[in-house]
């Protein structure tokens, strides 16, 4: 599974009505996933947006759902 499915699944699983997702994504899988996407990564720390949803490049391990956004 490449890193935009398992992002896919991520935003399939975290919606719930209108809320607002964010999520942190490995910096290792960055450049991957702004290619399978074709999102425009911005900003400082980075990020891009993807299926209407935030993604922050992050020192992580897995995509993680972001807490308190």
């Amino acid at each position: 599974m490449n890193i935009q499915q398992q992002a896919d699944r991520e935003i399939d699983a975290s919606r719930d009505g209108d809320a607002q997702v964010a999520f942190l994504l490995p910096e290792d899988h960055w450049d991957a996933f702004l290619a399978l996407t074709g999102a425009a990564s911005e900003g400082e720390p980075p990020e891009a947006t993807y299926r209407g949803v935030r993604f922050k490049r992050a020192p992580v391990t897995a995509i993680i759902h972001e807490e308190g956004f």
